[in-house]
């Protein structure tokens, strides 16, 4: 089983305001690398948030307290952590004063706090602020302002911005925005992002465009034009937060980050490259191979484990390099392996200093045996000869050499019993033969030399 690694993998700077520094919108947003995956299915629609200090984004499904709510590491697509949102919510933010997350929750549930564990986790705890309809609408996504304490949340039928006291919940000012045309707006989600001038946002999800207003004034100020292939939406969906703006898509459950800022948005790369992370069976036992191509500061590896892709455990530490800027491979079996049909597996790399960073997840099968399959001849120069599985039909054959790294995939759907492979684009050395249903389950292997 393999991943696909993110060559850099970004941390975000950020202060407690989060924001750093006075910015411009840029004519043309970029779409960043930075992506968040619900492992809960059935998600329509989202909010999200970032905790500077916990280093964690938290997102959940509003419209229901028993809705999915997952946390995520930074650089990591793959939530660590699953609860249910406790309260029927819609936006999350960051408030610097308590160090918390709080959220507006639907009608007239009020404003309400964001459980979180002793692990970082996300859960469906909450304490109540205050209670009542303390925003424009009953399905008004709120944002907030740290520096005024205020919560904001957008009227689409007056194009009118409600801010509350968060210290009374009581209307400090209804502002009206003007300069632009609202018919292709975003109904329900409001951005703030902390910039004079820019301060307000909102999404015109027709044209795809971040559309920003003055605090001052509520004038449109500027833009920013999203990539063709973003994904809007006429309601939720739709966030800001780590210096981003923060899309979300329905079909793949995915939050994508995108910068609209001249000055961009700042990233610095984590100490170690990874470019390789994969599993394979050995007979029943789990084995693990990762490569980096760089490493800084670098302690060691922190293999994980699962049952559930929910709750890991710790198994194994494998030492890092520390400095390097080399190709190195890394090998861990597990030689007491849980008896499951299927285990997760994950790496968190630890610094010299004592921080750290989770990689995605892959699942082995090591209970389900795999058929050893005749290939010939063996050893090989151009091609070889595979006997494929009694009753195969539609498949694939995966090319991987000796690290893993996949050399390049066959496609067939010939039932054919014998399925000719093509090696003569391939350097001297040991390949794996995978054979894959139309389905990915592997459905047998061979070790081939190729002379």
């Amino acid at each position: 089983m393999f991943f696909t690694p993110r060559l850099l993998l970004p941390a975000i700077l950020l202060s407690a305001h989060g924001a750093t520094g006075q910015w411009t919108p840029a004519a043309n947003a970029v779409k960043l690398p930075d992506s968040l995956i619900f492992t809960s299915t059935g998600i329509t629609n989202a909010s999200l948030v970032w905790h500077p200090v916990k280093a964690r984004y938290y997102s959940l499904r509003p419209g229901n307290a028993a809705f999915p709510l997952e946390t995520w590491v930074a650089g990591s697509s793959t939530s660590v952590c699953t609860a249910t949102a406790g309260v029927d919510s819609r936006g999350l933010w960051y408030n610097p004063a308590t160090n918390a997350i709080e959220r507006n929750c639907f009608g007239t549930l009020g404003w309400a706090t964001l459980g979180i564990d002793a692990a970082s986790c996300a859960t469906g705890a909450f304490t109540t602020i205050f209670s009542g309809q303390l925003q424009a609408t009953t399905q008004s996504v709120a944002a907030f302002d740290p520096v005024q304490n205020e919560v904001l949340t957008y009227a689409a039928a007056t194009t009118s911005v409600e801010f509350r006291s968060r210290a009374t919940g009581a209307v400090v000012q209804t502002m009206l925005l003007t300069g632009t045309t609202f018919t292709t707006v975003n109904t329900q989600s409001i951005i703030w992002t902390g910039q004079a001038g820019y301060e307000i946002g909102l999404l015109d999800y027709v044209t795809k465009r971040v559309l920003l207003f003055s605090r001052a004034s509520g004038a449109f100020t500027g833009q920013s034009q999203l990539p063709a292939s973003a994904a809007t939406h006429s309601q939720f969906r739709f966030c800001y937060t780590n210096n981003r703006v923060w899309l979300f898509t329905a079909t793949t459950r995915k939050w994508n980050a995108y910068c609209i800022w001249n000055q961009g948005c700042p990233i610095t790369v984590l100490p170690v490259e990874l470019i390789a992370f994969h599993g394979e069976c050995n007979g029943s036992t789990p084995a693990l191979r990762w490569s980096t191509a760089s490493e800084r500061n670098s302690s060691h590896f922190a293999v994980q484990r699962s049952t559930g892709a929910h709750d890991w455990e710790d198994v194994g530490e494998v030492p890092a390099a520390g400095d390097s800027q080399a190709l190195i491979h890394y090998y861990w079996d597990d030689l007491q392996p849980r008896n499951a049909p299927t285990v997760f597996y994950r790496l968190r790399q630890v610094d010299l200093d004592g921080t750290s960073e989770v990689y995605d997840a892959l699942a082995l099968q090591c209970n389900n045996a795999q058929a050893e399959l005749l290939a010939y001849p063996n050893p090989a120069t151009d091609r070889v000869w595979l006997q494929l599985p009694t009753g195969t039909e539609e498949h694939s054959i995966d090319v991987l050499d000796m690290w893993g790294c996949n050399q390049y995939t066959r496609r067939s759907s010939s039932s054919d019993a014998i399925d000719p492979i093509d090696l003569s684009g391939l350097g001297r050395g040991a390949y794996v033969l995978l054979v894959r249903s139309a389905q990915g389950a592997v459905l047998g292997r061979a070790v081939v030399t190729k002379q």
